[in-house]
């Protein structure tokens, strides 16, 4: 398969998912650590991908009749290469500049503050920052909170399913002992049966015996009398 055609596609759905990311950024406000931690990583992801499809071209180029692929199909693809660079940097572009928007913003609405009252504390700007960095604090702070309340249901959750398995392991080793009581029971009762056989067998040999030396007794009574 041509390796080229495997990581085109994977390219241009790495562009839109940035364009996604940048588009869902509110305006006037920076960007929370959640997004720029998914734009970095997501761009980072796509310039690897570039990176595999210029390794791809390469092969593609240097071995054209092992793919079937001609000197338009070349030329094809270095066009496809540059328009995916120029996407990218016009990705990176567009997200660096919302951000000096962002600062702008802030910075203009900070001064319009200030023209309309002059009485406004100096510091007035640097309190405005402040308490926008406490909300962010806060919202992170929320989104940890909420992150923690998850995992506390999920253990909830597996300490449930635990207790249930306990318990039900816990019936298995009633009825197990109640099958083990029967098994002894009925132990007893076979060797209580045996000891009365063997009580019983016991008093018929020692008649028999007794009557057997009577016999004999006899005999020589009768042999010493003969004699």
């Amino acid at each position: 398969m041509d390796p080229f055609n495997e990581v085109k596609e994977d390219a241009y759905a790495s562009i839109r998912a940035l364009d996604n990311i940048i588009n869902l950024r509110p305006n006037g406000k920076p960007p929370t650590n959640e997004q720029q931690q998914d734009f970095e990583n997501s761009f980072q992801e796509l310039q690897e991908i570039y990176r595999d499809l210029q390794q791809a071209l390469s092969i593609s180029e240097s071995q054209p009749s092992k793919f079937n692929l001609s000197d338009i199909d070349i030329s094809n693809r270095k066009s496809i290469l540059s328009d995916l660079n120029n996407q990218i940097q016009h990705l990176e572009k567009k997200w660096n500049q919302k951000q000096y928007r962002d600062v702008t913003t802030m910075s203009n609405r900070i001064s319009q503050d200030g023209q309309e009252d002059e009485d406004i504390d100096p510091f007035s700007a640097d309190s405005a920052m402040t308490s926008y960095q406490q909300q962010e604090l806060i919202q992170e702070q929320d989104l940890q909170l909420d992150d923690i309340h998850r995992t506390m249901m999920n253990l909830n959750q597996q300490a449930a399913i635990m207790g249930d398995e306990l318990e039900e392991q816990g019936f298995m080793l009633d009825e197990l002992d109640y099958e083990m009581d029967n098994v002894d029971n009925k132990l007893q009762r076979g060797m209580k049966s045996i000891n009365i056989f063997l009580e019983r067998n016991k008093e018929t040999a020692s008649n028999w015996c007794i009557g057997i030396l009577v016999v004999v007794l006899c005999v020589l009574l009768v042999l010493l009398l003969i004699a």
